[in-house]
C-alpha cells in the first residue's frame, strides 16, 4: 500500500511536528490577485496626479481636497490652537535666554570701558603732571617720584611718602617740587622711600620772597589740611599786596630750598595788632591732597656763567 506523504504545502507549511509554521506565499491565484490590486492603485494615483496637474477650478479632486480640507482643517486649527501656548512659552524662554545673555554682555562691556575711562583719565593726569615736571626739569637736576602714602592724623604732621630713596640718590634736606609749586623738603630716607614734610606742616618754614618787590619773608604752615600758610616779611613796614606772588630765596648750599621754586598768592593781608608788621595769608599752588607725580632736587640747579663785572668802561 502507497502512504499519503501529503501535498507540498502542507511539506513546506509544517517542518515537523511542534515546529514555527513558515510564512506562506500564498497560491499562484492569489499572487496574482494581489499584483492585479497593486497595479490599479499605482494607475489610479497617477490617473489622479495626472488630472490634479491641470489645476484648474474644474480639477476632478477637487471636491476630495475639499473634504479633506473640511475634516483635517478643523483638527489642524485645534491642534495649533493647543500647541501655541507651548510654543509661547518656548519662545519666552528663548527670549530670555537671550536678553540674558545679551544683558551679561552690556553689562561687561560697561565694567570695561568704565575701567578704561578710570585709566585713561588717571593715565592722562600723571601724564599732564609729568610734562609740567618735564618744563622745569632743565632749571634743576631732579628725580621723578609718586606719592605712595600721606601721614597719618594722629601724628599731627602733614607729611607724604615717595617712592624713591638712597637708593636714587635722595636725601634729607632736599626740595621737593611738582610741575606747579612747592611741595616740602625731605626729612627722613630709607633705601627705596623718602618722608617729605609738606610746607603746610606747623613745624614747616620756608623762606619766600615777594616776586614784585623782591621783600623778603618767611612763609610758615598752619597745620590746616587745605594748606593755607602765613607770610610775614622781614620789613616790618613793609606791607604785601594781594595777588602778590611768592618764591622760595633759595638757602645756603641750596638744601633744603633751592631758589625760584613758586610757593603760592598772597589772598589777605592783615595788621599785626600791638606790634608792627602784618602777617599775609597764602594760597599754595600745590594741592597737597592731590599731588601724585613729584621731583626731588637732587642736583644745583643749573646757572649761566657769571660776568666778571671790573670798573673799566664808559
Amino acid at each position: 500500500m502507497l502512504k499519503d506523504l501529503g501535498t507540498p504545502t502542507t511539506r513546506s507549511a509544517f517542518r515537523s511536528a511542534g515546529e514555527t509554521p513558515l510564512r506562506s506565499a500564498g497560491t499562484p491565484r492569489d499572487v496574482r490577485r494581489r499584483r492585479t490590486v497593486l497595479v490599479l492603485i499605482i494607475l489610479a494615483c497617477f490617473t489622479l496626479i495626472v488630472l490634479d496637474a491641470r489645476r484648474s477650478a474644474g480639477s476632478p479632486v477637487e471636491p476630495l481636497r475639499e473634504a479633506a480640507a473640511g475634516v483635517f482643517g478643523p483638527l489642524e486649527s485645534t491642534a495649533t490652537s493647543a500647541r501655541q501656548p507651548v510654543d509661547n512659552l518656548r519662545d519666552r524662554f528663548a527670549e530670555m535666554d537671550r536678553l540674558k545673555a545679551e544683558n551679561e554682555k552690556l553689562k561687561k562691556d560697561n565694567e570695561d570701558l568704565t575701567r578704561e575711562l578710570t585709566t585713561s583719565d588717571y593715565a592722562r593726569n600723571r601724564a599732564q603732571e609729568l610734562d609740567k615736571l618735564l618744563k622745569i626739569a632743565p632749571a634743576y637736576t631732579m628725580t621723578p617720584a609718586r606719592v605712595i602714602g600721606i601721614g597719618s592724623a594722629q601724628t599731627f604732621s602733614h607729611t607724604v611718602t615717595i617712592d624713591a630713596g638712597t637708593a636714587d640718590g635722595v636725601h634729607t634736606d632736599m626740595t621737593v617740587l611738582n610741575g606747579t609749586g612747592l611741595v616740602g623738603r625731605v626729612v627722613r630716607t630709607t633705601q627705596g622711600t623718602a618722608t617729605v614734610l609738606l610746607i603746610g606742616d606747623r613745624n614747616s618754614t620756608v623762606g619766600g620772597r615777594l616776586n614784585a618787590s623782591m621783600a623778603l619773608g618767611f612763609v610758615s604752615g598752619r597745620g590746616e589740611v587745605g594748606g593755607t600758610l602765613d607770610y610775614k616779611l622781614i620789613d616790618l613796614k613793609a606791607r604785601p599786596k594781594v595777588g602778590d606772588r611768592i618764591v622760595t630765596w633759595g638757602s645756603s648750599g641750596n638744601a633744603p630750598y633751592v631758589p625760584g621754586v613758586p610757593i603760592g598768592v598772597v589772598t589777605s593781608v592783615t595788621a599785626n595788632q600791638g606790634s608792627l608788621g602784618s602777617t599775609a595769608t597764602v594760597k599754595p599752588y600745590v594741592d597737597p591732597t592731590r599731588i601724585d607725580t613729584v621731583g626731588v632736587v637732587t642736583g644745583p640747579p643749573a646757572r649761566p656763567p657769571r660776568n666778571q663785572l671790573t670798573g673799566k668802561g664808559n
